[in-house]
């Protein structure tokens, strides 16, 4: 078939193509009726295990169907391992759709129509992008690439969240407003398990109530948010409600799931004082070897409140069951270590699997990180008691799809409470009042059944028994004002989180990375206070940036005090805790840590200094790790993650050749560097160590043409040093170039010289391309093309082009055309730093500002824009800057400027004063933004600096003459 002959009842023959099974009566409802009217529902009243993650499916279908659908599809559930398990999902439609292409049968013709709402131009168009947003760090930054291409994004509250507010956890300033553009506008939200989220919907509600565009500038407003609910209750917001209907009980997979019998029992753990954490861990360990002994019963899982309570009932299985009978799942584990977990464990847990009597006995020990839509199918359950909603959502781990209850008898699970939890007004840390209120609830019932319809609906339930219902401040301009200033934050910056999870205390995380390379004695021994970081050691961790796949979220004040040797405070997957807050003393036993900022990255000697949202890069010799989950008080070495995070998250190859970075296989004859290495030919002592294993295929990318580059490992003098070999350019399929996180610094050097006009001219047609393929009326695409040919114009001084050309004395009189990138390594920070100071380019001057006085004044150009404050607002933000403010440099004696445009000379004075708080660049922001709102302004910018970003990319090969 082809796509012109899609229509909404070949969702089943698409659904059928991926999964090789049939749609839900619901999920083929679903698409009908919004493939009739493009309009989704407020609220999908949906049982656990009646596949709510097929909305990401039924989304991509209506887009292709539709076409006039929001680009990005945002699934949002604050719950790090289903976000891993949705993320997945998203993968394989991806994947899927991607090998698609040009075939026959509704999954090609779904892909045909996906990729033409590409714009037609350059050489990675994909008929649907997916990335998982979680983390510290930027995990995959592919959504970034492109504005236009169909996107699937998973994500955390505060991930997603905190993009959409111009203050992403992890992503630099200069980047902020990328993120936000994209994730303002163009989008659709389906907020999974919503009770764990419900301030976060009262901001997205708020955004999509008062702070959309109102269609004056011509700006289209595709922007939708759908709640995905188990348990809703009364306090859910009006509006268009889609639930379950008689069809679907006709339905025998869902029939069964919906009649599935869950019996449960409680038990009481008395025990008082710092043994009761201890003792609620044994009991659980006690039921959880007596049920594995039940007929039927092969998979067990344990679920607690604390993550150090669940590191206690590991430890007490660990002497009773081997290995390989035996898991460890939360939520503080780093995104590698749990996709082993998962690969490993999953095909004996996946829901559908075929039970057998003889399978092995499997347990799964766990926090709050499985309950809420884990596609995870367990046979029984013992549990640490919980409000009710989170029992219920626990339970639906319960043989989700009836297997157990119709073979007749199922086994009774069980609920642990510490009597001390328990007891008259306890106020838990985690749950507060709603797990005692829970618990006499639970005793006052005669049975407890769990099953889906065996179960009091949640609007049956008493007061009490659930969270309290956390809800977002009032959303304001005012806030708005101050978040879009990303240059720089204004003193008065609220924070986000209040917006995200609620006016109770904030989730303040923070992101750990452990490296076998940087050793403590890298650490200066009394560095000042605050302390940027050394060269060299900036230097050895940009060689391996830390990616998010290798760092583990965790509260600052936990790892401010693991960090000080001191009591760590317990740590919870719940939404709503927050462990203790520590003060900010002194600590005489700090251990020192990397805060990872890129140029900017400063070191952590003391408390204060470990800030949220901060990447921390510490040395795998301090521990902190049990069976790859957070465990203070692990002594351990922890394995170093940094070869495999490149790989998978950004394509490329990078071997730190010191013990404990290089992988598993290829340790032997690591070379090591003599002090005295004058006269060693290095490139020939990595080749030889290349020999020494020939025909792995993890070797392969550093074969031929190797990067080589000489690390310091530490401040001794002369300091210990080590070969990193990479290689020289990432995987282009599926992975970015990793302009993400610090694109502002080194987006001039791209190791490939550019010539200027060349760049011009492409970023021009990309932006005008992308802002056609965005639907923007004609009017914004003209600016936007002309933006892309003006942006980079500054680079015309002649200290620029010395820099670019790698400190290298440029007279015009020579005839070089003026260089937009450089032929410098942009991985070579000396490099870089030794060319700008040989060219004297001071280093807060900024070219875009340069950009700006060279064409502000030129009537022709102001003649051929629509709107020329947005054209020159475009190019002097098009690096993050401009929002409103510019760095000031110390510049006395700047060149006069004068450029070559369109056949035509302009010019400008060097001392333009554009830096100036009265220059007007500052007051034409603020026009911007009121013309055409916070959100879509950064839309606007996001287009310019993507297009930026691709024309870069697509001409690495061209040559300057």
């Amino acid at each position: 078939m082809t796509g012109a002959d899609l229509a909404a009842d070949d969702f089943d023959g698409f659904f059928r193509e991926l999964y090789g099974i049939e749609p839900f009566p619901w999920q083929r409802r679903l698409v009908r009726q919004v493939a009739a009217t493009g309009q989704w529902p407020d609220l999908l009243d949906l049982p656990t295990g009646s596949g709510k993650t097929a909305m990401v499916d039924a989304a991509v279908f209506v887009l292709a169907l539709r076409g006039d659908q929001p680009r990005r599809m945002v699934f949002v559930v604050d719950r790090r391992v289903v976000v891993q398990q949705a993320a997945r999902r998203a993968e394989r439609l991806a994947s899927r759709l991607r090998a698609a292409v040009g075939t026959t049968g509704v999954l090609g013709a779904v892909a045909g129509r996906l990729r033409a709402l590409c714009a037609p131009i350059g050489s990675d168009q994909v008929p649907l992008a997916w990335a998982e947003l979680r983390g510290g760090v930027v995990r995959d930054d592919s959504w970034l690439r492109r504005p236009d291409t169909p996107t699937v994004l998973v994500s955390t509250v505060d991930q997603v969240g905190s993009r959409l507010l111009f203050r992403g956890y992890g992503v630099s300033h200069g980047m902020r407003p990328v993120h936000a553009g994209l994730l303002g506008n163009d989008v659709l939200y389906l907020l999974d398990e919503v009770h764990l989220a419900r301030p976060f919907a009262d901001t997205l509600s708020a955004i999509s109530r008062r702070y959309r565009p109102d269609g004056s500038t011509g700006l289209p407003d595709r922007w939708r948010v759908v709640e995905l609910s188990a348990t809703p209750t009364g306090d859910q917001p009006g509006g268009a409600r889609f639930s379950l209907e008689h069809e679907d009980r006709r339905s025998p997979v869902l029939a069964r799931r919906l009649a599935a019998s869950e019996p449960a029992r409680l038990e009481l753990v008395k025990s008082t004082g710092a043994g009761q954490r201890q003792a609620l861990a044994t009991a659980a360990a006690r039921h959880a070897t007596a049920l594995l002994s039940r007929p039927g019963v092969r998979t067990v899982g344990v679920v607690v409140n604390r993550v150090d309570t669940a590191v206690r009932v590991y430890r007490q299985l660990a002497g009773e069951l081997t290995e390989d009978r035996l898991v460890l799942l939360t939520g503080r584990m780093r995104a590698l270590d749990r996709d082993t977990v998962l690969a490993r464990y999953e095909p004996r847990l996946a829901t559908g699997r075929e039970r057998n009597d003889d399978d092995e006995p499997l347990v799964v020990v766990a926090t709050q990180s499985i309950e809420a839509g884990a596609d995870l199918d367990l046979d029984a359950l013992v549990t640490e008691c919980a409000p009710l909603d989170s029992l219920v959502q626990r339970f639906g781990r319960v043989d989700r799809a009836g297997d157990l209850a119709r073979r007749g008898n199922p086994p009774t699970s069980v609920i642990l409470a510490s009597a001390q939890d328990i007891a008259a007004k306890a106020d838990d840390p985690v749950y507060g009042t709603a797990l005692c209120a829970t618990w006499e609830w639970l005793q006052a019932k005669e049975t407890l059944d769990f099953g889906i319809d065996a179960f009091p609906k949640a609007l049956d339930w008493p007061a009490g028994v659930t969270r309290r219902p956390e809800h977002a401040p009032q959303l304001l301009p005012s806030h708005l004002d101050r978040w879009v200033q990303t240059s720089a934050n204004p003193d008065a910056d609220p924070d986000p989180a209040h917006w995200l999870h609620g006016l109770s205390p904030a989730r303040a995380e923070v992101t750990v990375v452990w490296r076998a390379d940087v050793r403590r004695e890298a650490f200066p021994p009394h560095a000042p206070e605050p302390a940027r970081a050394s060269e060299s050691l900036m230097q050895l961790v940009s060689l391996c940036p830390p990616a998010s796949t290798e760092g583990m979220q965790l509260p600052v004040s936990a790892v401010r005090a693991w960090l000080a040797e001191g009591d760590v405070p317990p740590v919870s997957d719940a939404a709503t805790f927050e462990p203790a807050v520590d003060d900010d003393t002194r600590s005489a036993g700090f251990r020192p840590a990397l805060l990872w900022r890129g140029d900017d990255s400063r070191l952590a000697t003391e408390r204060w200094h470990v800030r949220p949202g901060d990447t921390v890069v510490v040395p795998a010799c301090y521990g902190g790790v049990t069976a790859s989950c957070w465990d203070p008080n692990a002594r351990t070495d922890v394995t170093d993650l940094g070869y495999a995070a490149q790989r998978q998250q950004r394509g490329r190859t990078v071997l730190r050749l010191v013990p404990g970075c290089v992988p598993e296989g290829i340790e032997a004859g690591i070379p090591a560097i003599p002090d005295d290495a004058a006269d060693v030919d290095h490139a020939q002592v990595v080749r030889d160590w290349l020999d020494l294993h020939p025909g792995d295929p993890r070797l392969d990318p550093v074969r031929n043409r190797p990067r080589i580059t000489i690390a310091e490992l530490s401040t001794a003098d002369p300091p210990a040093r080590a070969y990193v070999v990479s290689s020289r350019r990432a995987a282009r399929v599926g992975v970015a170039a990793g302009m993400a996180e610090f694109e502002p610094s080194t987006s001039s050097f791209s190791g490939t010289p550019l010539a200027l006009d060349t760049h011009l001219d492409d970023v021009r047609t990309w932006a005008g391309e992308l802002a056609a393929a965005a639907g923007l009326p004609v009017e914004l695409r003209g600016d936007l093309a002309l933006a892309g040919y003006l942006h980079d114009l500054g680079k015309v001084d002649s200290r620029f082009q010395t820099w670019l050309r790698g400190g290298t004395l440029v007279d015009g009189e020579f005839g070089l055309r003026p260089l937009a990138k450089s032929g410098t390594d942009p991985g070579n920070r000396r490099a870089r730093h030794r060319a700008r100071l040989s060219a004297g380019y001071p280093v807060d001057a900024r070219h875009e500002l340069a950009s700006v006085a060279l064409v502000q004044h030129d009537e022709r150009l102001r003649a051929e824009a629509n709107d020329w404050d947005l054209v020159l607002h475009l190019v002097a933000s098009h690096h993050g800057y401009a929002r409103p403010f510019v760095p000031v440099a110390d510049d006395p004696h700047p060149p006069d400027l004068m450029a070559c445009l369109a056949g035509r000379t302009v010019t400008a004075a060097g001392a333009h004063g554009l830096e100036r708080l009265d220059s007007g660049v500052p007051q034409r922001f603020w026009r911007c933004v009121r013309r055409y709102g916070w959100f879509g302004l950064a839309w606007l910018e996001s287009i310019l600096r993507l297009a930026d970003h691709r024309a870069s990319e697509e001409a690495q090969g061209d040559q300057p003459r």
